[in-house]
């Protein structure tokens, strides 16, 4: 082989290696610079929750859904909203061992996530949850463990993201180019901080079409890996006395009428058994019904949506929330 094209090849892996190495301290090491403003509230959450912060009597743990509607300041001061956009409850099972490793057990756990959501997407796990770095290798290990994952070689995947494969995090530093990605991120840090996790995704004044991410469902689908740690995380609760509270999120009645037949007598079958198999739990089995003028979008309340419903749950669940 020609010496000149060896030189030319082990060149490109040098380059390849530097470039590979900046990416890296980059994507570990400088979050706020690179990433969109929803890793804001992914690291604003992480923080609150492996660090030695201070104990709250009440947690809300779910998916958009649940860090929209509900607001901690209403319920009390030692009240927070840990929820993750496109969190399932293998996010929530991690998390929960992460916060009881730094703080005293909650009195609550409010449990709340999207209908529609009960299956993995690449959109939040791959593209959210491990793309921010959060799960650590041994956590993924134990997830693949189960022997559920719905993906063939998920290790190669993952360790992409977690060694910082210049592919993965090229999008984010050129976009990051173009605007001042640091200061946004701080600004949301800040405000999510402040509302102890709650935040806002949809704000239009009214919605009234109705959610097709649900009523295009004949019926209610959930993978087994999520079924899984649903339970092991009602599991972890009960092990630690926490009063677990599963909620509905709010659907407007153009969603409701819509719904397939199917998909509604499924979902609350599965409510239903969970209560049946937990009996110590509360679950909800009634869908939520509201008025559009709670919806800032297809699937998340606006913060007159978000009042009425933390009015309601302090009203209906008051004996779990002092």
């Amino acid at each position: 082989m020609n010496k000149g094209f060896v030189k030319f090849i082990v060149k490109l892996l040098i380059l390849f290696i530097v470039v590979w190495i900046i990416f890296a301290i980059i994507a570990k090491n400088f979050g706020f610079y690179i990433f969109d403003k929803e890793y804001a509230y992914y690291r604003e959450t992480l923080d609150y929750v492996r660090n030695k912060t201070e104990s709250s009597k009440v947690l809300i743990f779910g998916d958009s859904v649940a860090k929209a509607a509900v607001i901690p300041k209403m319920i009390s001061e030692d009240t927070y909203n840990i929820s993750m956009a496109g969190a399932t409850p293998i996010e929530q099972y991690y998390l929960m061992q992460d916060y009881l490793k730094n703080h005293e057990p909650p009195k609550t756990m409010i449990m709340m996530y999207f209908m529609g959501g009960y299956t993995l997407s690449d959109q939040f796990f791959w593209e959210r949850t491990v793309y921010f770095d959060w799960i650590t290798t041994n956590q993924f290990k134990e997830i693949l463990g189960t022997g559920l994952f719905p993906e063939k070689n998920p290790m190669i995947k993952f360790l992409q993201y977690k060694l910082s494969m210049p592919h993965k995090y090229y999008a984010a530093v050129k976009n990051a180019l173009f605007e001042n990605r640091y200061e946004i991120n701080t600004e949301e840090y800040k405000k999510v901080k402040e509302t102890k996790g709650q935040h806002y995704y949809g704000t239009a004044e009214f919605f009234i079409p109705n959610n097709v991410s649900i009523t295009n469902q004949e019926h209610f689908e959930i993978d087994d890996i999520v079924d899984l740690y649903m339970n092991k995380c009602i599991q972890l609760c009960e092990e630690n006395g926490i009063q677990v509270i599963i909620e509905q999120h709010p659907i407007n009645m153009s969603t409701y009428a819509n719904m397939k037949e199917g998909f509604k007598e499924e979902y609350i079958d599965y409510m239903k058994n969970l209560q049946k198999k937990y009996p110590n739990i509360i679950v909800n089995t009634e869908f939520g019904l509201v008025s559009e003028d709670w919806l800032g979008d297809f699937s998340h309340v606006n913060e007159n949506g978000a009042t009425q419903f933390t009015n309601m749950l302090v009203e209906k669940y008051s004996e779990y929330l002092k």
